[in-house]
């Protein structure tokens, strides 16, 4: 089962991606995550490990995931290492009014009755990650100060005036 959304938020790529590269800000706007805990020293990064369940309906299921790509600012990707087989990714594009922030989750589920699992669960998973990216742009627009514009030195700009 693959499953892709996104959203436009009102701020600069730099940004969105900051919140969503700070995995111990994901209890505030990652919806049906119900752990994410690190597995390695490493927080951030290619490698970095974290154990990580969702709930869907009445069960948790997971594992231990590992970061497999880290192109900042425009992507993070992860794999699982046990557990349930899937694979994820934030990615982060300038747009014409603001930031597009794409959510991607493709997961496989074992046994004779795994695609009517997949079925099942996949209603589930594509409820949270649109209540996901909702909650990430309601945090960055309405929640989280924009960062100041960098300030000009007095001199930018001016080269050559007084020379």
């Amino acid at each position: 089962m693959r499953i892709e959304r996104s959203i436009l938020i009102q701020r600069p790529p730099a940004d969105v991606f900051a919140l969503i590269s700070d995995p111990m800000a994901y209890d505030e706007f990652f919806v049906g995550v119900s752990r994410w805990e690190p597995r390695s020293r490493k927080r951030r990064g290619v490698g970095a490990r974290f154990r990580v369940l969702m709930k869907v309906g009445a069960i948790e299921a997971g594992g231990v995931l590992r970061v497999t790509e880290w192109d900042e600012p425009d992507r993070i990707a992860w794999g699982s290492e046990s557990g349930v087989e899937y694979r994820g990714a934030w990615t982060v594009r300038e747009a014409v009014s603001g930031t597009e922030l794409r959510y991607e989750i493709a997961y496989s589920l074992p046994g004779p009755f795994g695609w009517l699992a997949e079925l099942l669960t996949g209603r589930i998973i594509d409820r949270n990650a649109r209540a996901t990216l909702l909650a990430a742009r309601r945090i960055l627009e309405h929640e989280r100060p924009a960062r100041p514009a960098a300030k000009r030195s007095p001199a930018w700009g001016r080269q050559g005036v007084n020379s």
